[in-house]
């Protein structure tokens, strides 16, 4: 069974870091928020600190995804869960990533004001996952989307990430 939770958070954290890249364009939240983060800022997001962290870059105003790396080097802010039924809690939408945030059930290795706006960034990412419903329960206000969810996820399920080392 731990071997399945396993799967289900690298695929959830994968579609998270894809469909980022995608909502970097659509989304004028994420734009202003991702305008606070230095260039050339180098996040990773992982269920636990042991386990494969995926890899973001912002260049410009843009962001690139360098998929799952383990032990990634050079690194700005690295973000993960204390427990995996923490993360398992987030990633199946049972709580979102801002009260696991404020609850200190994640652990933020870098500089905190670069982690609330990552926070924010994604806590819109996952209302953009899930239904409207429970994107309304996430977000603290009436949530407008500008793609809708099922084109959201064919598009992340296709990109292609960089390749390179960070």
């Amino acid at each position: 069974m731990k071997y399945l939770h396993h799967l289900i958070d690298k695929f959830i954290l994968s579609l998270i870091g894809r469909s980022l890249i995608i909502l970097t364009d659509k989304d004028n939240r994420i734009k202003k928020e991702l305008s606070y983060l230095p260039e050339n800022f180098n996040t990773a997001i992982a269920v636990e600190k042991n386990g494969p962290f995926i890899v973001l870059k912002k260049e410009k105003t843009k962001l690139k995804y360098y998929g799952y790396r383990y032990s990634p080097k050079n690194i700005n802010l690295k973000l993960y869960f204390k427990d995996q039924e923490f993360a398992y809690q987030v990633l199946s939408a049972r709580e979102s990533i801002r009260q696991a945030f404020s609850e200190h059930k994640l652990i933020v290795e870098g500089d905190l004001e670069y982690a609330v706006s990552l926070i924010y960034i994604l806590e819109l990412v996952e209302a953009y996952i899930l239904s409207d419903q429970l994107a309304e329960q996430v977000l603290a206000f009436d949530f407008k989307r500008k793609i809708s969810r099922l084109q959201l996820i064919f598009k992340a399920l296709f990109l292609f990430r960089e390749k390179g080392e960070i």
